[in-house]
């Protein structure tokens, strides 16, 4: 990483519980907040974040840009008080619309959203990352590729991030925040039998290591469409793509910078892994 350009985040962001729970995931998120709070040359002036949980329309990128941050509780099945946590984060109009102007000049059909709140894909991992919101925050969609080859949602959602790359040189932080692995689908089945890992986790996950570790550029860009789409243990560890399109918006973003693997945990059929690019 250059003086001028911050680098780029995945973080897999884990379930709502983790805004209170005490985990091994929490501690990291705790953890990388430090580290953000200390880059300098420069500081980040505000955050991007892409989640899992936000998928536009179909092609199409929702943008929020409200000044202010209102919580979105798009969960169900946890104790009332979850639904009454607070993350009184400021948005950034100005970037927002800095986004939206990107990706029309780069010909990806976007849109301003001033209604939704920011989802747990966000308010989740950074009431443990940034305890206190002091940088602002602008949160973006996916587009929605359902029905879709994955090779071309790989494609698109990588080109996203290469068109959000030139944030970085502006004190953005991008932070891509997804599921390294997420199948809820068998996530009681493995509880009932007592399974601590689902086979597909860790074989899948170190696909991702070795994208994201994948020296060359144009390297990394061919093994994140094409070798990713055609495992074998695609559909097992991401029944739907949502959680792993984030993970492509930061390869993108990340250009040639090199990665660093920051966090593991394999739990049921989840992982929990999280990436840097560019990082010093």
């Amino acid at each position: 990483m250059t003086s001028s350009k911050l680098p780029v985040y995945f973080i897999s962001h884990a379930g709502p519980n983790q805004a209170v729970d005490e985990s091994v995931t929490a501690d990291f998120f705790a953890k990388l907040g430090k580290k953000w709070t200390s880059l300098s040359e420069p500081t980040p002036s505000s955050i991007l974040v892409i989640s899992g949980h936000w998928e536009g329309e179909q092609g199409v990128i929702k943008v929020r840009t409200s000044e202010k941050n209102q919580l979105y509780y798009d969960f169900y099945g946890f104790p009332d008080f979850m639904y009454k946590l607070q993350y009184p984060s400021r948005g950034n109009p100005e970037l927002a619309n800095r986004v939206l102007k990107l990706l029309g000049e780069a010909g990806i059909a976007s849109e301003a959203e001033t209604e939704r709140g920011i989802d747990h894909g966000v308010w989740v991992p950074f009431l443990r990352i940034l305890p206190k919101p002091e940088i602002p925050i602008v949160q973006m969609s996916l587009a929605d590729m359902r029905g879709q080859p994955a090779e071309k949602a790989f494609a698109f959602h990588y080109k996203l991030g290469e068109v959000l790359a030139k944030l970085r040189e502006e004190n953005v932080l991008i932070v891509a925040s997804g599921t390294a692995v997420h199948n809820l689908r068998d996530l009681g089945a493995l509880m009932r039998s007592g399974t601590k890992v689902a086979p597909y986790v860790a074989p899948f996950d170190a696909l991702l290591d070795k994208v994201a570790l994948t020296e060359t550029q144009e390297a990394r860009k061919k093994a994140a469409i094409e070798e990713i789409a055609q495992s074998k243990y695609l559909s097992s560890a991401h029944p739907s793509l949502d959680h792993l399109l984030p993970f492509h918006v930061a390869l993108g973003a990340a250009g040639g910078d090199k990665a660093k693997a920051l966090h593991k945990n394999f739990m049921l059929s989840l992982s929990e892994s999280a990436f840097s690019f560019g990082e010093k």
